[in-house]
């Protein structure tokens, strides 16, 4: 059961959130934001100079008192954002002058045609973030959209700060990544007796990977799961929180998908730093794990810059192949025009819809990457990515090429 604080005690965590973030003015000149994303609205990348980042947890349409905010889809998107504003310290509520990427969940595409609307009147054109967005069912009921953030925040001397703001029925966490090497951690499974068994070995596995990179659990900014059924997430939810006790869990993200595994988890955590000068870039396959050409199984960010990709879709209805294709050359333009290459991709995320996108994206991805340099990456296969006709969606981490 959770522990219900008092409201003043909301109020202290909520002012200590406030004192950790920068003004939006210096947020902004640490920023660059790259084009403009056609479909929901945000820049089709966002580079981020050397600065410690907010991660937050899925942020729902909650009031102090938990009670759900808003009847249709724009009240209750407004809702998160004014919380994520809460969380980051924005003036009048407003984030946008410290996002720089946006991830949203919604239970379908209808409700994503009508945030194709909303989202690109809450950002001004200078200071939008990345955006991508999947369809996934969400595991509040009443809840139409919940979104995970990652934004500017400060007190880059200060390792593994987390804060929490809480309200009576559900708590919205956030940890700060801070300045310095990072690594991503590509989607880990192992099968369980059931969805919480599952749990347990996967974080288990987790665990011995972020060792054999020097780090621990207390450094983690971020997991994501990927699991099936999302009826069944407080198991999952409720493993985490043991798994990290007595520390408090970082924060979480859930996306239901469509696999015989129960659960993969996938997670971005604050690395040690090293004496020798390293490259923007590491390659890690950790003992026991084997290489594959078209993903990673950790990448370790060196250097300082970080550039965070919109979730793209292809062009035009297309099969399998030509969305793949599409939405690769979309994405080798973006990262010219953000100083980048497929070569410095750190992290990717693939969400398809069907089996044919699926496997012409395994099949082609060779095509695309150099076989020594592939992301870290999680794939997962899902309700729906939210546009009409598309079957793929995916977004991108990367670092500058020089």
């Amino acid at each position: 059961m959770r522990v219900v604080f008092p409201f003043a005690v909301v109020i202290w965590l909520a002012q200590a959130i406030l004192a950790l973030a920068d003004d939006g003015a210096a947020a902004q000149k640490r920023t660059k934001h790259i084009g403009k994303e056609p479909i929901f609205g945000g820049a089709q990348a966002v580079v981020v100079e050397d600065v410690a980042l907010f991660h937050t947890s899925q942020i729902l349409p909650l009031d102090l008192d938990g009670k759900l905010v808003g009847e249709n889809v724009n009240e209750q998107a407004s809702m998160v954002l004014k919380n994520i504003g809460m969380l980051t310290n924005a003036l009048d509520n407003r984030p946008e002058s410290r996002l720089v990427k946006l991830n949203v969940y919604v239970p379908s595409e209808a409700v994503a045609n009508e945030l194709r609307t909303f989202l690109p009147t809450q950002f001004r054109k200078s200071e939008r973030p990345a955006i991508s967005l999947v369809q996934t069912r969400l595991h509040r009921p009443g809840v139409l959209v919940t979104m995970d953030t990652v934004a500017i925040a400060h007190r880059p001397d200060q390792h593994n700060l987390k804060s929490v703001f809480i309200n009576k029925w559900h708590a919205n966490k956030t940890a700060i990544l801070p300045r310095g090497p990072r690594v991503y951690v590509s989607g880990q499974a192992e099968k369980g007796l059931d969805l919480a068994d599952a749990t347990v070995k996967t974080l288990q596995s987790l665990k011995q990977t972020l060792q054999h990179l020097g780090s621990e659990p207390q450094d983690v900014a971020q997991v994501k799961c990927f699991l099936t059924p999302m009826a069944e997430v407080a198991k999952v939810e409720a493993e985490i929180e043991k798994f990290f006790a007595p520390l408090p869990p970082p924060p979480c993200v859930f996306v239901e998908w469509q696999s015989t595994l129960p659960i993969e988890i996938e997670l971005v955590a604050a690395a040690r730093s090293k004496d020798a000068l390293q490259e923007p870039l590491e390659f890690v396959t950790p003992p026991g794990m084997t290489a594959s050409p078209v993903f990673c199984r950790v990448v370790r960010v060196n250097g300082p810059r970080t550039i965070f990709v919109s979730g793209l879709f292809a062009k035009d209805a297309a099969d399998g192949a030509g969305q793949v294709t599409q939405v690769f050359e979309q994405l080798q333009e973006i990262l010219k025009a953000s100083g980048s290459d497929l070569k410095h991709l750190a992290k990717a995320t693939y969400y398809v819809s069907d089996n044919e996108a699926s496997a012409k994206l395994n099949e082609l991805r060779p095509k695309f990457y150099d076989p020594q340099r592939p992301p870290a990456a999680s794939k997962a296969q899902v309700i729906g990515v939210g546009v009409a006709s598309r079957s793929l969606t995916l977004d991108m981490i990367a670092v500058p090429a020089k």
